[in-house]
């Protein structure tokens, strides 16, 4: 355990040391502190969005799924992820030029400046900050498990640790020093999870030797039958395109873009870097079955720590667990930051530079996302999943905001409102789906996006038009593509729908390099995405 004691606690140190070198020539003005003064270029953006965006939900909730439903969590997640960035390029160039024209850094800012309602305003910020708590609880949640499959003791020690420990260098730097953090976090995070994964691999007798094991001993891993229905999948490839957007840390980085070149650079790049992160987590998780076989739901959260630990031993484990560390911590600083933009310069509703009062929210928010990760019992899943359905429903709102210059503020608040009482409903009462849609409990979580959504949309549409008495063709017309684009477009929605690849749903044969066909599929429907987004992207 000295070993690993040593590999954790030099990272700390390090970081802590780049963390004071990164907040050289931060500004305290806001547009500095919150946008880095909006000088993200293409790769310091691309960097940053994907730092930021893989968390502990990458590394511990993608590895813990795999080992509860397999290999069928990698497209849902690689895929789905590099899809999210259609959403993101969409929304990203009209986010960036109305933050620059109404001096807006955070989405309910925008939607006051397009609407002129500080209700709206106010509402779509609250439910983010209350949506971002249950995915900032992850953070710490996360570091617990670490800590504790290494050293032992309870998971709660490692939680208070990291969240001192990101706090304390998030407070004065801003976005500029995140960002900068990020870069380095996201690099040792990324390499360190494929060596992990090497070791791993290399533990169980090569790739291909490892995937026909675990097909000898747990067939049903290499194939969706029985772990996802078609509604399912497609469920949850749409929960990702529309909460990602809406998640306050890269929303952000949409709005601190240089320029609309750089953010089209992140979106054509986005889906590889997508399969980069996902890759080696979830087949360690899968591949953990080999040797940890009678894992519950909760411990399946630790697989990843365990399974390094078993294949290279405490000095490995606590070198590549600073891979879960660095994720997570690149993540967690961001949410802080981009929460509490929303909470001083929303809720608060000032937009001055005071510090001091930029410190008690981010310490605030910090304690709150603790106490949750200390005392909810669910799974990284589950509060990811939870997180990301509040999200989703705000998506509709933004972005009619961004492209409809007509748009009522009651209609988002009651969009928004009338949105959340169906994800509420998921969560408290989901029998009130039986009968017409299926009940969002477990793996079934995310087919809440789609009645939520269903609602949020026509709500928005139908009080918007008795309220300004809009057409809605207007609205329709408002937000299609431009004649320019729709082929592409057309191009993106075929991407999506053939990634509903029925016709191998229950294929769970090894294929090339021991992966069933139906994962290199996905792989190529990102490439041909990166294709169709090239043609795109200024």
């Amino acid at each position: 355990m000295t070993s690993a004691w040593l590999a954790v606690g030099t990272y700390c140190v390090l970081m802590i040391l780049f963390a004071i070198w990164a907040r050289r020539d931060v500004g305290r003005d806001d547009e500095s502190y919150y946008l880095a003064g909006r000088s993200l270029a293409g790769p310091i953006l691309l960097a940053t969005m994907a730092a930021t965006n893989f968390s502990a939900f990458t590394v511990y909730g993608a590895s813990g799924a795999a080992y509860r439903i397999g290999l069928s969590f990698l497209p849902i997640m690689a895929f789905g992820t590099g899809f999210m960035a259609v959403s993101m390029y969409a929304l990203g160039k009209r986010a960036r030029a109305l933050s620059v024209k109404h001096g807006a850094m955070t989405a309910p800012e925008m939607v006051f400046g397009q609407t002129g309602s500080k209700q709206a305003q106010k509402t779509m910020a609250t439910v983010l900050v209350i949506a971002t708590i249950p995915y900032l609880a992850l953070q710490p949640r996360a570091a617990g498990i670490v800590v504790s499959a290494l050293f032992g003791g309870p998971e709660w020690v490692g939680a208070v640790l990291v969240t001192i420990l990101v706090v304390a260098y998030t407070l004065t730097g801003g976005l500029k020093a995140v960002v900068r953090t990020d870069l380095a976090q996201g690099l040792i995070a990324l390499i360190l999870l494929w060596v992990g994964l090497i070791l791993v691999v290399n533990d169980s007798g090569g790739l291909e030797t490892a995937m026909d094991s675990l097909a000898a001993s747990e067939p049903a891993l290499l194939g969706r039958e029985g772990f996802y229905t078609l509604l399912i999948w497609s469920c949850t490839l749409l929960l990702w395109f529309f909460a990602d957007p809406m998640f306050p840390q890269l929303y952000q980085r949409l709005c601190a873009a240089e320029s609309d070149t750089d953010i089209g650079f992140m979106a054509k790049a986005y889906p590889a870097i997508a399969w980069l992160a996902f890759l080696p987590p979830i087949l360690i998780g899968a591949l953990g079955h080999l040797d940890f076989s009678d894992l519950d739901r909760a411990g399946s959260d630790n697989i990843l720590p365990m399974q390094i630990i078993e294949s290279g031993g405490a000095w490995f484990g606590g070198l590549i667990l600073v891979a879960g560390l660095a994720a997570l911590m690149s993540t967690m600083d961001s949410q802080l930051l981009a929460t509490g933009s929303l909470v001083t310069r929303d809720l608060l509703d000032t937009d001055d530079s005071g510090q001091s009062r930029r410190d008690m929210v981010i310490v605030a928010l910090a304690v709150l996302g603790l106490v949750l990760s200390l005392w909810s019992n669910l799974s990284i899943l589950d509060l990811g999943l939870l997180a990301f359905s509040m999200y989703a429903v705000l998506f509709p709102s933004v972005y009619l905001a961004a492209y409809f210059e007509g748009l009522d503020g009651r209609a988002v608040i009651a969009s928004i409102l009338s949105g959340e009482v169906m994800v509420l409903l998921a969560l408290e009462y989901p029998a009130f789906y039986s009968g017409w849609w299926v009940e969002p409990v477990g793996p079934a979580m995310p087919t809440v996006v789609v009645p939520s959504l269903i609602v949020a949309i026509v709500v928005l549409v139908v009080v918007n038009h008795v309220l300004s008495n809009r057409s809605l063709s207007e609205v329709f017309f408002s937000v299609l593509p431009d004649k320019s684009r729709t082929i592409p477009a057309l191009g993106l929605l075929a991407v999506f729908l053939l990634a509903h690849d029925y016709w191998w749903w229950e294929e769970n044969a090894t294929w090339l390099l021991g992966m069933p066909v139906w994962i290199w599929w996905a792989a190529a429907l990102s490439a041909v995405q990166t294709g169709i987004m090239s043609m795109m992207a200024e």
